[in-house]
């Protein structure tokens, strides 16, 4: 067992402990035999965490901010975890060459938020570019996770469907226009998710001012 795998069932446990099991959906649009990228929605702290647990065994390789590897302690447990840092305004081609490596090089699926953060539901640039690098299939995710610890402990259910995969087309020319088509693909597929799951589901970010990360 991996260092990751035993850390996925641990987290595993206390969340269906203190959570419960949450709803999943779209499981059969998971391709078997090659790895994604998976783009989903970020409203909570927890997304990560029920992508792990709900896509395992399959490995994930996850972006996360590059402010939480300040700390030594937590940076070297999160790289075992296949969790790399970015600067979510800008990140730096290094960081990009890093997670097509990942994808191509080191068998790992990427976890990515397109929308940066939980503070804007607006998909950005950068998913379908590292597409265009790595030739590999968009999974895109809706997560409608409890949207705090209160509800969290509460045992709010978490509802996640999966869509059907954005292939990567070799015969298309990703060019920047292309590339905004992806990029309005993805929110397409969020909005179209979302009303599957709840058509009266409604995501209001919460005001950056007064969040602490």
């Amino acid at each position: 067992m991996t260092f990751y795998h035993f850390m996925v069932g641990l987290c595993r446990f206390f969340f269906y402990l203190f959570n419960g099991k949450p709803e999943v959906h779209g499981l059969d649009n998971l391709p078997s035999d090659e790895t994604v990228i998976f783009a989903a929605t970020h409203r909570s702290a927890f997304d990560p965490f029920y992508l792990a647990i709900e896509l395992s065994p399959r490995p994930i390789s996850f972006m996360a901010k590059d402010s939480i590897f300040k700390w030594k302690w937590l940076a070297n447990l999160l790289r075992k975890g296949h969790v790399f840092p970015v600067n979510r305004d800008k990140p730096s081609p290094k960081i990009i060459k890093f997670a097509v490596k990942q994808l191509t090089q080191n068998q790992l699926n990427l976890g990515i938020f397109p929308s940066g953060s939980r503070y804007s539901t607006q998909v950005k640039g950068g998913t379908a570019y590292i597409q265009r690098l790595a030739k590999k299939a968009i999974v895109p995710i809706a997560i409608q996770p409890p949207l705090t610890l209160g509800g969290f402990l509460k045992r709010q259910k978490a509802k996640i469907m999966i869509g059907q995969p954005i292939a990567y087309d070799p015969s298309r020319d990703y060019d920047k226009a292309h590339l905004q088509e992806i990029d309005q693909a993805i929110q397409q597929a969020f909005d179209q998710l979302d009303q599957a799951l709840d058509p009266t589901y409604r995501y209001d970010p919460p005001a950056r001012k007064q969040a602490k990360d």
